[in-house]
């Protein structure tokens, strides 16, 4: 889908956008919420609710399967590709569970069947790779686009300086996500694996080695956390501000994620009961 085909896609006054928390590195919050209801969005969200199903997800296939000798995370199709390709023989270790962004359309389609979804991403490979698989899915929109767009449509930070809010289920705690280990540190998935047996880390090379040992029966870790980006998501190659380091990055996220969390989430506060009856499942 060309730029200007999406651009005409958020203008016709049914399109939801939903923002991976790394937004936060590239545009000012709350303003961010202003800017995208002007571009033409009915509604703002975040996929903070996706990933506290996702979370609850794999809790319950982990429990499921007490005997499976080896767990890998999902939600990077960059990693999926990459276990595909390279791995093949690993592939029966992939969660099973859809990734925050197709867990979080989900809820939308739910809840308004004739929405249109758009996902604002810090990295291509959701575009490419995970979002035509998910019909619930209408459209990707990186941050080097969005700020393109803004650019283009003269939609200016400054000029939205008063309170927005999002408009749908939300979870503040899930906004460290997309840190490398942001899943493993919210889904509470420590409770069921021994000390030693969690590893986090990112990078092909990290990965790489991590999949070579196992291969090698090193079997120390049952659950691999992975994300390709170094230091995760945050290091993904479409956000705008290359030049910050992933501790500058860092920060900005934690700032993000320990704000005042809207004071309270009051009806926006995403439960449980609000998607258990959504198929979060998915396969490889």
């Amino acid at each position: 889908m060309q730029l200007q085909q999406k651009i005409d896609l958020i203008k016709n006054n049914q399109a939801v956008a939903m923002l991976a928390p790394t937004f936060a590195i590239d545009f000012k919050y709350p303003n961010i919420i202003g800017m995208l209801k002007r571009l033409g969005f009915k509604e703002v969200t975040e996929l903070t609710f996706g990933a506290r199903m996702v979370n609850w997800a794999y809790a319950n296939y982990i429990k499921a399967h007490p005997n499976q000798e080896l767990f890998i995370s999902s939600p990077c199709p960059t990693v999926v590709a990459f276990v595909k390709t390279q791995y093949p023989d690993l592939v029966k270790y992939l969660m099973p569970i859809v990734s925050p962004m197709a867990a979080m359309a989900k809820v939308h389609k739910k809840f308004t069947p004739k929405c249109k979804v758009v996902f604002i991403s810090p990295c291509w490979a959701k575009e490419n790779l995970e979002a035509p698989k998910y019909k619930e899915i209408d459209a990707v929109i990186t941050l080097k686009d969005l700020k393109q767009i803004f650019d283009q449509e003269r939609i200016k930070e400054e000029d939205f300086n008063k309170d927005y809010y999002f408009d749908s289920l939300i979870r503040e705690y899930t906004r460290i996500y997309p840190i490398s280990g942001g899943l493993a540190s919210t889904s509470h998935i420590q409770k069921l694996f021994k000390e030693g047996e969690i590893l986090v880390t990112d990078g092909v090379e990290n990965i790489k080695k991590a999949f070579e040992d196992f291969r090698n029966g090193n079997r120390q870790y049952k659950f691999l956390d992975l994300l390709n980006c170094p230091g995760g998501c945050i290091g993904g190659p479409a956000i705008n501000k290359q030049d910050l380091s992933i501790e500058q990055r860092k920060k900005i996220i934690f700032e993000y994620t320990h704000r005042s969390s809207e004071a309270t989430m009051g009806k926006q506060e995403g439960k449980v009961k609000d998607a258990e009856d959504i198929n979060l499942k998915t396969s490889f």
